[in-house]
């Protein structure tokens, strides 16, 4: 389930440093260094959502806002616990359930995102901008170095909200709804 991120604040930040130079996780900072682990105290610049299951925090999810722009970037989803993580069929619909309600909650009208090539996250991602009726608006090379001193490819995102939930506004005009 999807809970308010400050309410687990304190939490959030002993896992971000249990995961600090863990190598399994240096596709999570797009950076070679780590900030300590802090949230903001209003949600006008950003949305930050832990999942939980049986009070474990299985991940987070979190984004940037553009007021002017009435849009959303940086999608960071992170899921605790390395390889062997639990329960990630309860995570994957809470992250689809943060998806939807950028559009259908918060109603953002675009969703900008990106993703370090070769995290296994990639292919994920993937399907979920074809879900979306999303693209990939292209990939920038050797743009960000990781903490294993490498640099690697980005690849850029977006996902309006007219392409992916069309259908339902089409089917609301017709129905005299706005």
């Amino acid at each position: 389930m999807l809970e308010y991120a400050k309410k687990y604040e304190v939490k959030l930040k002993e896992l971000f440093f249990d995961i600090a130079f863990d190598p399994f996780y240096r596709f999570e900072a797009y950076m070679c260094y780590r900030d300590v682990f802090s949230l903001p105290e209003n949600t006008y610049n950003s949305h930050h959502f832990v999942s939980v299951h049986n009070n474990d925090i299985l991940g987070m999810i979190s984004y940037e806002i553009k007021r002017p722009e009435n849009s959303v970037w940086g999608l960071h989803i992170i899921h605790f616990g390395g390889p062997n993580a639990s329960c990630p069929y309860i995570f994957g619909k809470d992250v689809m359930t943060a998806v939807k309600d950028i559009f259908e909650k918060y109603h953002f009208n675009k969703l900008n995102f990106s993703v370090v090539i070769g995290n296994p996250v990639e292919k994920t991602y993937d399907k979920l901008v074809k879900r979306y009726n999303g693209r990939v608006v292209g990939t920038k090379e050797q743009e960000t170095r990781l903490m294993d001193g490498c640099l690697y490819d980005v690849k850029e995102y977006e996902i309006l909200a007219g392409g992916c939930f069309n259908g339902k506004r089409k089917l609301a005009r017709t129905q005299g709804v706005q």
